[in-house]
């Protein structure tokens, strides 16, 4: 399934740094700078190469390595040069950040983690505005962790899961609320982004008390079993600040087990994908929709959909 027409409204699509580099960048592997260089380099020259302008920037190497973003992740994007423009003065790109979430726990129910967690947050984002030239156009935060995720597995009884997770809302409600303060932005700055298990209704409320946009990742809410379409329905398109986006692959293991796995190149699952982005154009949806898979070859067969599509 292709775009409807070619005069439909064009979207906004980008790719996370995840989807060439693979999840864990700046934790794992060569960080050597003239490795790293040459890496981005050939990101760039892909994204070009497609008609990209929007980057997605993960901040866990910032927090393990400080100074990363500063030393070396924006001078390479600031110093990029396309290979079909050598006298181009670098790429116009748009800058999202995802910020820093394999360690820490916004609604941790242990007040000083979560202090902890909501105070690296803030730092991380003066990390970034204390880079020049960086045009970051949203932070996108997880306000929960894969322990609010377990809740709905614990061996209790529905009141105390209940319980449980109306914690975990007033102690994520509780760090968003430093983290405006801490930072100072605009709370449109932010997009509050929903998880694979813990229910987004007890998360939208905060959004829309405190004025945050939200972040909706349709591989996160795929594994629930539900189509795209299904959380703008609930929620609305009106706070969506980005749509993180995927395919997702279903396979059943025996007569009662499915097993369903996100993070798939577009158009090679379950979810939709043309239709759901012909619904977007149609709406005239800003974005931007930005591509988390988690390899370079996923990401080029998501980027060759979009282009076969008449999305990009």
């Amino acid at each position: 399934m292709a775009l409807d027409n070619e005069n439909a409204f064009k979207l906004n699509f980008g790719v996370n740094t995840d989807s060439f580099f693979g999840i864990g960048f700046g934790l794992i592997g060569n960080n050597d700078i003239a490795a790293l260089k040459a890496e981005f380099g050939e990101f760039f020259n892909l994204l070009n190469s497609y008609g990209i302008r929007t980057i997605e920037i993960n901040t866990e190497i910032e927090q393990l390595h400080p100074g990363s973003l500063r030393d070396l992740i924006i001078p390479l994007i600031n110093s990029f040069q396309p290979v079909d423009a050598p006298a181009a003065t670098g790429m116009d790109f748009s800058v999202t950040v995802h910020l820093p979430y394999l360690q820490l726990n916004p609604a941790s129910p242990l007040e000083e983690y979560r202090k902890f967690s909501a105070n690296a947050v803030v730092n991380i984002i003066k990390a970034v505005r204390a880079c020049e030239g960086l045009p970051v156009k949203k932070f996108v935060i997880h306000l929960t962790s894969e322990f609010e995720d377990s809740i709905l597995f614990f061996p209790v009884g529905e009141e105390t899961k209940k319980a449980l997770i109306e914690t975990a809302s007033a102690q994520a409600r509780k760090s968003m609320s430093e983290i405006l303060a801490g930072t100072g932005l605009d709370p449109q700055a932010f997009a509050i982004e929903n998880l694979e298990v813990f229910p987004f209704e007890y998360l939208y409320p905060i959004a829309e008390e405190l004025g945050v946009s939200v972040c909706f990742d349709m591989g996160h809410w795929g594994l629930n079993g539900f189509m795209p379409e299904d959380f703008l329905k609930r929620f609305g398109l009106g706070h969506i600040g980005e749509i993180n986006i995927q395919d997702m692959a279903e396979k059943r293991t025996d007569m009662r087990t499915t097993v369903r796995n996100e993070h798939r190149p577009l158009g090679t699952g379950i979810l939709n994908t043309a239709g759901f982005f012909n619904y977007l154009a149609g709406k005239k949806c800003a974005g931007p929709l930005i591509i988390e898979n988690r390899s370079k070859e996923d990401l080029i067969t998501s980027l060759e959909y979009l282009k076969s599509g008449g999305f990009l």
